[in-house]
């Protein structure tokens, strides 16, 4: 039981996996968005994320996954400073509820710091219906293509791609592996709405997912 709960978690710790779903208001906003210049893209270290958060007054939470599981996070460099302040925190906003996961601190406050509205509703349920069977995940997972599809204001789009095809679910007390990974597994690709909040932080609030996506 725990690693067929901790497969769905795989696919669904941030966000829903219930099938290919979109956000309303996705479309119409790329629609706008397109019209802007298109921006320089490339690689960043893994650290970029911590990088880029520091020095913006932020009294963020200190993130620290277990060693068990290792995120690997490509970075586009978009050259906006609004868009790169967007990526960082939706990238923070996975490692939070990985780090609930791996660490089964469910009283631990990260996720509600980058996660708000039916995010986290969703992650919170998939992470304790996790804990309360006992699983966790070990391996790699990477994530890719980063992007702002859309910015208006203080709502904005991300699109990412995420490779769990070495990731492996375990029990948490023993470290037995209890499900497999599958190397054979397209990515999934993520939509998510960012909201930002009155401190500055930008909160996911609605993620849709493309399971085993050309896309990516």
């Amino acid at each position: 039981m725990a690693g067929a709960v901790a497969a769905g978690l795989l696919l669904t710790a941030c966000g829903s996996d219930s099938g290919d779903d979109e956000i309303a208001g996705v479309d119409d906003a790329a629609a706008s968005e397109a019209q802007d210049e298109d921006e320089p893209e490339g690689d960043q270290p893994d650290d970029a994320a911590e990088d880029e958060a520091d020095g913006d007054g932020i009294d963020r939470p200190d993130i620290q996954v277990a060693d068990s599981l290792e995120l690997v996070f490509e970075e586009p460099d978009t050259g906006d400073p609004v868009k790169d302040a967007i990526l960082t925190d939706s990238q923070w906003q996975v490692k939070s509820v990985f780090e609930v996961l791996t660490t089964h601190d469910i009283e631990n406050e990260s996720v509600s710091f980058y996660t708000t509205g039916e995010s986290y509703r969703e992650d919170i349920a998939a992470l304790n219906n996790i804990i309360d069977q006992g699983g966790s995940s070990a391996g790699i997972m990477k994530f890719s293509g980063y992007e702002v599809s859309s910015l208006e204001g203080d709502t904005a789009f991300v699109t990412y791609c995420r490779d769990f095809s070495e990731a492996y679910n375990i029990d948490f007390e023993t470290g037995e592996v209890i499900g497999e990974s599958n190397l054979g597994v397209l990515p999934t690709r993520y939509e998510v709405r960012m909201q930002k909040n009155d401190i500055g932080v930008w909160q996911a609030n609605a993620t849709s997912n493309e399971r085993r996506s050309k896309r990516c």
